[in-house]
């Protein structure tokens, strides 16, 4: 026992030296801050003398003013390396001084990088260009979180193992103790090589400034084809016009060349198009050489365009298949080794994926034509892809857009065949070349759902043009005829397309008028009464949750999804929203709204039945929001009685859930856990209770989650994700699965959704107190009730017992198996729809819903 204690009373110091040192950085931290503050201030002054003398001099005395104060700001950091510098700039600088002052003058402007370890547009991608702070400088200062982003692909704070010093950037500590012989490559970084130092990382720039811009591009045809190897994809890559484009391409590719399950990677060279002039790309270049893959280099010459490139870079591959992509594009679902697979079971002589947009929904499943037009109009744009009903694992389109996937030897053949000379039209280039391979080869264009793509913002080399008129008459003299298939997909599909819009040859400037598609259901304009037991509706669930991939972390993207299910598995056809698109143009399809309200509102279609659940952060929602909605729900008894009396709106309870398909008794163990408390989730920048105190017992603890290595030694850190899919697995196999509630949700009794996957999982639950926890299970409570407390006290006393003596293996079975039947979506599914399908019979005065 004594020892036990010395232990506690250690591991207390140990927390309160690591509160110590927390807020010496928080305190010197605010001095840097107040410092810069007060500089500005000096050169707010000065202009403000600009604004009352009216002369220039003062004016410059201002820029003057501020340009002195980032260049002592960055050379004091020591995050600036002039031979680095010198490279991009193709200059030569008398000192470290002159060099810096130039960036802050011009270089930054011009997308310069200061260091290998610091990229402008990759710590500020939206604005590093235009904000009047330099980027590098607002690093420095450490604001809105900065010091724990990832500053280049070269350099994660999370996996430096440099010391870091109170008040100083985590990337100007590392270098203060001299260069690190292995760069901390960031999480997204699994194109590059491992072991890569700053030596090769300057040799690799020098190299690529120094290296005159090959002319690949327009001699092509002077060389012949290489021999092609089996088993080699050869992706070319256009749009690569900027470091950050570069990078992303590369990033790309590294997501879909992986194999899934830790099987063998796919094996392929990378071609990246760049433009003839490199000097905006070269940091991109340089990185490139020091990829995992054969990265080579074509240019794309102005007067030749994009198409002439893709042919040199295609005639040298040497890879059996071609997967040709922009920049612009990324993979979501699906490896190389799917894409490939696809390609041989649908005899297809292109494949291509369902492509999404950054609001997660259909950029487009191929293109079709108008009955009677000539442009080519991405099909199902705009819709949602759980909206979509597949008749078939691939359907056959009559072209597509990148990225495609195609045979070397045809995709040589096909582009060979134009003439050597003049610019080949480049708008829609890529939809021409996969109907020219289905035309040469017999065999159709294909896409594949079960492959997910993303499209980026911007126009690409082949969706614009700076001589449209041209290259529209090339494709509409390649194409006088244009593939057919389009009536046949809108029948599969079950879809009536309104075209709207102009003849993009009638207008060429002006491609937002060019031919559009409405994606009506198919009669929607004379539909007949059905009558349904129980009516199958459209449900639209609206999350706060992003549409990208991060989504995948946030708790609100599985909650939604899960209901999605269970509404499907009753007979309802559900999607999910994301937050950028709750306003979608197609919400006119949706019967029923659902709003899963977290941290933001949403707006609310016109005709629909809608629904508000408060399932957290319930101090945001306002009376006037509620009132907006015909059924309202929250996930706290006590809040939808309170609320329902002060506002005169009827709330009624319905608590968070479990998804009973994820969350059972799984008993494959998880030795890094087994034994130890257990705590998944994020810092959100403070030192979580729950976490620390636990940490101070002295009890064994596996924390995972982001930005926790301010808070806690490196051995309380497990990792910083876990698979929802897996998560049962970890809550079963730890000796305590720990909670907390953030305090508005604790204060109101909205009880976390982690509550019931735990016991779920029969995982054994250790949660701050909260009201209404008992009543979730109280039919089957284990004697002593579920382990929780209410100060630090109570959860040392808890801890310093064995679990076993909360719960033993019959309560822990008896609680999944009541929370998964009681508490799961499935439940709350059902309770929705017999309350949406009263409410619209009333509403409607008992008359049928359409299907």
């Amino acid at each position: 026992m004594t020892e036990l204690r010395e232990l506690v009373t250690q591991q207390r110091a140990k927390v309160e030296e690591l509160q110590a040192n927390a807020d010496a950085l928080d305190a010197e931290a605010r001095k840097e801050r107040i410092r810069t503050r007060r500089a500005r201030r000096q050169v707010e002054e000065l202009r403000e003398q600009v604004e009352r003398s009216g002369g220039s001099s003062t004016s410059s005395e201002a820029d003057q003013a501020s340009a002195s104060a980032a260049t002592n700001r960055i050379l004091a950091s020591g995050v600036f390396d002039v031979e680095w510098y010198q490279d991009q700039a193709g200059l030569t600088f008398a000192d470290r001084a002159e060099a810096v002052s130039h960036y802050v003058e011009e270089g930054r402007r011009a997308g310069w990088s200061p260091h290998p370890l610091f990229l402008p547009a990759r710590f500020d991608p939206r604005r590093w260009d235009r904000e009047e702070t330099d980027p590098l400088v607002a690093y420095l200062e450490g604001a809105d979180g900065a010091w724990e982003r990832s500053t280049s692909p070269l350099f994660d704070p999370a996996r430096a193992h440099g010391s870091r010093r109170a008040g100083r950037a985590p990337l100007a500590s590392l270098l203060e103790d001299g260069e690190p012989q292995t760069l901390p490559l960031a999480a997204d970084a699994g194109w590059l090589r491992d072991g890569i130092t700053l030596s090769e990382v300057r040799a690799a720039l020098r190299t690529q400034v120094g290296e005159p811009a090959d002319e690949e591009a327009m001699s092509w045809r002077d060389t012949p084809a290489g021999s092609t190897v089996p088993g080699l994809t050869s992706v070319v890559v256009t749009d690569c016009t900027s470091t950050s484009e570069v990078l992303a391409a590369l990033g790309a590719v590294d997501s879909v060349t992986r194999a899934a399950d830790g099987g063998t990677a796919q094996s392929v060279e990378v071609v990246l198009l760049v433009p003839d002039e490199r000097r905006g790309v070269s940091v991109g270049l340089a990185l490139a050489r020091l990829a995992r893959w054969d990265v080579r280099v074509v240019s794309v010459p102005e007067q030749a365009g994009t198409v002439a490139a893709v042919a040199a870079a295609v005639h040298g591959s040497r890879g059996e298949h071609t997967l040709l992509m922009s920049a612009r594009n990324g993979f979501r679902e699906g490896t190389l080794a799917d894409w490939r697979t696809a390609f041989s079971e649908s005899g297809a002589a292109v494949v291509h994926p369902l492509v999404l947009d950054g609001r997660h929904l259909v950029s487009d499943a191929g293109v079709v034509y108008p009955p009677h037009g000539k442009d080519p109009v991405p099909f199902l744009e705009g819709m949602h892809p759980d909206s979509v009903v597949w008749p078939a694992p691939w359907v056959s389109v009559p072209g597509a857009p990148v990225p495609l996937l195609a045979r070397t030897e045809s995709v040589r053949t096909v582009l060979g065949d134009d003439p050597g000379d003049g610019r080949a039209g480049d708008l829609w280039a890529d939809i021409s070349l996969s109907q020219r391979l289905a035309a040469r080869e017999g065999r159709p264009v294909v896409v594949v759902p079960g492959l997910v793509g993303t499209r980026g913002g911007g126009a690409a080399a082949f969706d614009s043009s700076p001589q449209p008129e041209e290259d529209l008459m090339t494709f509409r003299t390649t194409w006088q005829q244009v593939p057919s298939g389009s009536a046949d997909l809108f029948q599969a599909f079950g879809v009536s397309p309104v075209f709207q819009g102009v003849s993009a040859l009638s207008a060429p400037e002006k491609q937002k008028s060019w031919t559009r598609a409405l994606w009506l259901p198919a009669g929607a304009g004379h539909r007949a009464t059905v009558v349904e037991s129980p009516p199958s509706l459209r449900w639209a669930i609206k999350t706060a949750a992003p549409s990208a991939d991060r989504a995948r972390q946030w708790g609100d993207f599985h909650f939604a999804n899960s209901l999605a299910d269970a509404l499907r598995a009753l007979g309802q056809r559900a999607v999910v929203d994301y937050r950028l698109n709750d306003a979608r143009s197609t919400s006119y399809t949706d019967d029923v709204v659902v709003t899963l309200r977290g941290l933001f509102a949403v707006t609310l279609p016109t005709n629909v039945t809608s629904v508000a659940w408060v399932i957290s952060h319930p101090d945001v929602v306002t009376a006037r929001e509620l009132g907006s909605y015909d059924l309202r729900y929250a996930a706290s008894p006590g809040w939808a009685r309170d609320v329902s009396s002060a506002w005169h709106l009827p709330v009624r309870p319905l608590l968070q859930c479990t998804d009973p398909s994820r969350f059972y008794i799984d008993d494959e163990p998880v030795p890094e856990v087994v034994g130890k408390a257990l705590f998944v989730g994020n810092s959100r920048g403070e030192a979580r209770p729950v976490v620390m105190h636990t940490v101070a017992s002295g009890t064994p603890i596996a924390v995972y989650g982001e930005h926790w290595e301010e808070f806690l030694p490196p051995e309380a850190i497990a990792g910083t994700y876990v698979p929802n899919e897996i998560l049962r697995r970890y809550y079963r196999s730890a000796a305590w699965a720990l909670n907390d509630h953030w305090a508005d949700m604790r204060d109101l009794g909205f009880v976390s959704n982690r509550v019931f996957d735990v016991l779920a999982s029969g995982g054994r639950l250790l949660t701050d107190e909260i009201e209404g926890l008992d009543e979730i299970t109280r039919t089957v409570l284990p004697e002593r009730g579920l382990a929780r407390f209410r100060t630090a006290e109570d959860l040392d006393a808890v801890l310093a017992q064995e679990s076993g003596a909360w719960y033993d293996e019959t309560s822990l079975r008896a609680l999944s198996d009541y929370v998964r039947k009681e508490h799961s979506f499935g439940a709350r599914a059902q309770v929705l729809l017999e309350d949406v399908l009263a409410h619209r019979a009333t509403a409607s005065g008992g008359a049928s819903h359409p299907s």
